[in-house]
């Protein structure tokens, strides 16, 4: 996704500009940044020359008519067409839509205007007549959801954009937290870069401040500490998420269940099976396989196996009352260094605290 975004960003930038664009797809965030680097590239600071209509208030008809109508002053017009349903299966209900004179008009486009519809649709109904010569005579460009690696590289290239500075882990964090949905993305690392002055690097203990996130994130950041073996920081969000009332023995219920993963999918991705393919398998979604598979390279398939044993161990003494919750989630915490072959580690005053 990424390279056909950049891509179409440098031919923009080097003065390539075609006469009609159609951008489809989930991720508008791109699909925005595209438009404003045309309008940059093509009317600057000039709002008669840049026109945007709407297809549920606007009859396409009545673009055409703009699209056809000469420049004011300027060489180039810059139409923008917001939720062009046209091209898909959706049919609008306020505006009668006379769709042969935009047939015409794709046929022949004025030389003067630059037209880009805008889908905010996963698919293009390519059954349709007017698709089929929109797919033949305009740039079509699909933007959907990035996947985790490209999102990494968007956030950085975002923090860069802002003369700031992210580490790779915090990248990690944000991603975590916000998932890979750009918009959200966006207004975090607007947040982050205010925060932090270019001469500060933005790291986890940032992002773990600042970001927003709910209860279930939380829990799902505290899962990743756990298994990483980042017992320090994964004993303070135990304390925080006993504060906010959750019940140890669900948190041990999730880091079981997180290990059993890790366990599944080394066993089928030694096995020769991809990521994706695993994960419709063992039913979990391709993003929390994949982290899964990202974690269980740490251990070892005997590993894994002493961590579900000891964890079974652990729950069975909770439940017949040898040992109080919080005691046994904190006495495994404490153990699980010596799966990852570290020291011990020791629960210090200011951690509890």
């Amino acid at each position: 996704m990424l390279k056909h975004y950049r891509e179409l960003m440098s031919s923009i930038q080097n003065g390539d500009i075609l006469p009609l664009y159609l951008f489809y797809g989930s991720e508008q965030v791109l699909m925005q940044e595209v438009v404003e680097e045309l309008i940059k590239r093509l009317v600057p600071a000039d709002s008669f020359n840049c026109l945007r209509f709407h297809c549920d208030e606007t009859p396409i008809q009545a673009v055409v008519q703009e699209a056809d109508s000469m420049p004011f002053m300027a060489e180039r017009r810059l139409i923008i067409v917001e939720n062009a349903f046209l091209f898909t299966g959706t049919k609008g209900t306020r505006v009668e839509h006379d769709l042969t004179s935009l047939e015409k008009y794709l046929e022949q486009p004025a030389p003067f205007s630059t037209v880009v519809f805008l889908v905010y649709a996963d698919k293009l109904d390519e059954r349709k007549k007017i698709t089929k010569l929109a797919m033949k005579r305009a740039k079509v460009v699909s933007f959907h959801t990035l996947k985790e690696h490209e999102c990494r590289d968007w956030i950085e290239k975002q923090v860069k954009k802002r003369r700031g500075r992210i580490t790779p882990d915090a990248i990690n964090r944000l991603i975590l937290y916000v998932g890979t949905n750009l918009q959200l993305l966006q207004t975090e690392i607007d947040k982050l870069c205010l925060y932090t002055d270019e001469s500060e690097v933005i790291d986890e203990d940032v992002v773990d401040l600042l970001a927003a996130r709910t209860i279930e994130q939380d829990i799902f950041v505290f899962i990743d500490e756990v298994v990483r073996g980042r017992m320090e920081r994964a004993i303070r969000l135990f304390y925080d998420l006993l504060k906010q009332k959750e019940a140890p023995v669900k948190l041990l219920f999730m880091i079981t269940r997180q290990v059993r993963m890790m366990l599944q999918v080394k066993l089928y991705s030694q096995r020769g099976f991809a990521v994706q393919h695993i994960a419709g398998m063992i039913g979990a979604h391709p993003f929390v396989c994949k982290r899964a598979y990202e974690q269980a390279r740490s251990y070892s398939l005997q590993q894994l196996e002493s961590m579900l044993c000891e964890l079974a161990e652990m729950d069975y003494k909770i439940k017949s009352g040898q040992i109080g919750d919080t005691e046994g989630v904190e006495t495994f915490l404490l153990r699980l260094p010596q799966f990852l072959g570290s020291p011990p580690c020791h629960m210090g005053g200011a951690i509890r605290g």
